[in-house]
């Protein structure tokens, strides 16, 4: 077969990890891909820049923080990262988090609300640049989706009761949650109705619009049309503040004390968890419809950018947006090219557009956001784990609640604890099974299956082979699985006293034993001598050469024999019979 045309895969270079932007500009087809990103660009904004005027009130700072944080984070992300068209901005998820570190610190007066908003957002970068440079992206092996959507979706219900007010034109209730939604339940008669009337409006045509003109900008319009409706009939609602006009400068934040920055270092490691959790999940995404090769380090080092760029700016913390990444595939943007162009739209907002937002209603940019959390607060991606996996669906609905009963902080605490207290738990009771022969195929096949201490049924049509004993320890022999390994063995040979004669024979199929350690390997020592004492020789299958390895160097092959070692589970079989 001729496979000189044929395209093979290939990993990206060295120059692509570390400077992607030098390999997308020098294959960039300006002709072709210019007008395309240029009105992805323009279609993006008109999601971005009201969420992200949203976002800001979430994170409790004035809305041009959102703005801001735009341009920087997107230049960043484009010229290191490793998706082709993910957006890094503004996220609600970041945004709460930011909320609750910085409102922990107490903050005198606005100004240094807005200081140490941007302090966290540049703590956050630097603890992605050094997990980066340090090749940490085997980090994400060990986030457990079961409690980071648990997380997700309480902070996206928080964050939705959290708007309400705003929504209703009061003020915002303390407390957890379901205090503040009953504060706002309670608060009825002080609503003004003529903002909860324009902001249920407006609620109700952003998510008609999505619905049936998904093409039109539904937020923008709401936010535009709202305004003009201010702008002319001048009613007595909160408005936004007005934004100042021009751009930002660029600087590190200043006038923070040394225990400041050393509890905002503790909470931009908070803020990359959920950050990346969401952004990852948005790149991954992406990455699926665009077959890009994403690396975590090289997307940790580009989060890293991003955020140093937005707090630089005065800005807020951002992360990747699935939304507006998927905003920006429907109207057709091409490379990252759109989102630089994205930036430069944003700096022109500011520069000739912020007067026009000092009509916007404050109960309107409570409807944008709403909407914006809508899909998260869905519990369904928590409730659907229930017929997957009922430890991973407590663990999300735990981590939810928690996050709903107390806040994000301590459940985001409580919720890694139980993902390490599940995955000890697992890797200390591993899968095991006595196996059996297949009548139809011959094939051995699992009789039973014990995860943890409860036994799952196998093939009930499998049968046992008479005088042996098969037995199969699906994970590393090492010291968290070696008292494991070591009842399981004993109590199938309990079970099997129970049932009839023991058997002559013990094969214990290592093939998912692909490493030992000196824990185990003393298990396998005492597990045959348990054996001994009742006349049941071991045999060995499928012995991994790490393995073979460990347990040579231990002296037990030595005890076991060379003739009690088998390639496959029918040949010990086999010489068992013999």
């Amino acid at each position: 077969m001729k496979t000189s045309n044929v395209e093979k895969p290939t990993g990206p270079s060295g120059l692509q990890q570390w400077f992607p932007v030098a390999v997308w500009l020098r294959e960039y087809q300006w002709g072709k891909f210019l007008a395309p990103d240029l009105i992805a660009a323009v279609s993006v904004a008109a999601l971005l820049i009201p969420e992200s005027m949203g976002y800001a009130t979430v994170a409790g700072v004035p809305v041009q923080i959102g703005l801001y944080a735009a341009p920087l984070s997107l230049i960043g992300y484009a010229l290191f990262g490793g998706s082709r068209l993910l957006v890094f901005a503004a996220a609600g998820s970041v945004a709460a988090i930011s909320a609750t570190v910085v409102g922990g610190l107490d903050p005198s007066d606005a100004s240094t609300a807005i200081t140490m908003t941007a302090a966290l957002a540049i703590a956050a970068g630097v603890v992605f640049l050094v997990a980066g440079l340090a090749r940490m992206g085997w980090i994400v092996n060990f986030m457990s989706k079961a409690v980071m959507g648990g997380f997700i979706t309480g902070m996206a219900i928080q964050i939705i009761v959290g708007q309400l007010a705003g929504l209703s034109g009061i003020s915002k209730g303390s407390g957890n949650t379901f205090e503040k939604l009953w504060d706002w339940l309670s608060k009825v008669g002080s609503w003004d109705w003529t903002a909860t009337i324009l902001g249920t409006l407006a609620l109700v045509l952003i998510f008609t619009i999505q619905r049936v003109v998904p093409r039109v900008p539904a937020a923008l319009s709401a936010v535009v049309l709202a305004s003009i409706v201010v702008a002319v009939s001048d009613p007595s609602i909160p408005l936004v503040a007005r934004i100042p006009e021009g751009l930002p400068q660029i600087g590190a934040p200043t006038g923070l004390s040394a225990s400041d920055w050393a509890t905002l270092a503790l909470g931009g490691c908070v803020v990359a968890l959920v950050g990346f959790s969401e952004g990852w999940g948005a790149a991954t995404t992406v990455a699926r419809k665009t077959h890009d090769d994403l690396e975590p380090n090289q997307e940790f080092r580009a989060f890293g950018v991003g955020l140093i760029g937005a707090g630089l700016l005065g800005g807020m913390p951002t992360t990747g947006s699935l939304s507006k990444s998927s905003a920006a595939m429907t109207a057709g943007a091409k490379t990252q090219m759109s989102n630089i162009l994205l930036a430069v739209i944003t700096l022109l907002t500011l520069l000739f557009l912020a007067p026009a937002f000092q009509w916007l209603p404050e109960t309107v940019l409570a409807a944008v956001v709403i909407n914006a959390m809508w899909s998260s607060a869905n519990p369904n991606k928590v409730f659907k784990l229930w017929k997957e996996n009922k430890i991973d669906f407590g663990l999300g609905l735990v981590t939810a609640v928690l996050v709903l009963a107390f806040d994000l902080l301590p459940a985001m605490v409580v919720g890694i604890l139980l993902s390490i207290i599940y995955l000890v738990y697992r890797v200390s009771f591993p899968a095991r099974a006595e196996l059996g022969r297949d009548p139809s195929t011959g094939d051995f096949e699992a009789i039973g299956w014990m995860h943890g201490s409860g036994l799952e049924d196998g093939r009930p049509d499998v049968e046992r082979i008479p005088g042996v004993m098969i037995y199969r320890f699906a994970a590393p022999l090492v010291f968290s699985t070696a008292e494991a390994f070591k009842g399981s063995g004993k109590q199938m040979l309990i079970d099997a006293a129970a049932k009839g004669p023991l058997p002559e024979t013990m094969v214990i199929d290592c093939e998912e034993i692909f490493y030992a350690d000196v824990t185990g390997a003393t298990a396998l020592h005492e597990l045959k001598a348990y054996f001994e004492r009742y006349h049941v020789k071991i045999t060995l299958a499928r012995l991994h050469t790490h393995t073979r390895q460990a347990l040579t160097d231990d002296g037990v092959l030595a005890e076991i024999g060379e003739d009690h070692i088998h390639d496959s589970v029918h040949a010990a079989v086999a010489a068992a019979k013999t």
